[in-house]
């Protein structure tokens, strides 16, 4: 099965449609209402349709997913999960102090700002050749990279719930292949209806 085949088939729905890259295509070359998204992304839990929770750190970051390298891919799905699944609303400020930014050359990075990562990947080679060009409803996301602002380097200010959620995240090592299991499952939180949880119950989830 060629690798359009094995795209089309496993990692792109109905309503969207990918497209094997020509010999001579780089990932600027998608056309209008295109995306280029790498192979390896979609093995570390990236999905379509986007889920709201990424679409807004793609917005908010003013980036695409191919300038994402897959480790930061899989870090942000597993805090995604790791969020949907104790039912809390997803919260970029806490993601932003968790989770340092960095833009080196096109390539936009996440690295453990206040917590250590296990389950990264040690190298990933070649990652940003292998992609396909996908098309459909990415929502508002941009389609084209932007620049970058210096405010998504600057962790924000947090209220006292926040605070607390976040000292609890900064005591435990952040497991990142356990924590995105079950992304085939995920459903996203609806703003206002996600809950803070006692941190007694977060325990499950990550490393001593």
């Amino acid at each position: 099965m060629d690798e359009f085949q094995l795209t089309q088939t496993h990692y792109v729905p109905a309503g969207y449609t990918a497209r094997n890259p020509g010999n001579h295509d780089k990932v600027n070359s998608a056309g209008e209402g295109e995306l280029a998204i790498p192979l390896e992304h979609f093995e570390v839990g990236f999905c379509l349709p986007l889920w709201p929770e990424m679409r807004q750190a793609l917005r908010y970051y003013g980036v695409v997913p191919v300038q994402l390298n897959p480790n930061s891919v899989a870090i942000l799905v597993a805090f995604i999960c790791y969020m949907q699944s104790e039912r809390i609303e997803f919260s970029l400020p806490i993601f932003r102090n968790l989770f340092t930014f960095r833009a080196k050359g096109r390539v936009v990075l996440f690295s453990g700002q206040l917590l250590r990562t296990t389950g990264l990947a040690n190298k990933h080679h070649h990652w940003g050749d292998k992609f396909v060009f996908v098309s459909g409803d990415f929502g508002n996301v941009h389609l084209a990279p932007i620049q970058y602002e210096y405010a998504a380097y600057k962790p924000p200010s947090l209220g006292s719930r926040e605070i607390a959620l976040l000292e609890f995240f900064g005591t435990k090592d952040f497991d990142v292949q356990f924590l995105r299991h079950g992304v085939d499952s995920i459903l996203p939180v609806p703003p206002g209806e996600g809950t803070v949880p006692p941190l007694s119950c977060y325990s499950l989830y990550f490393q001593d």
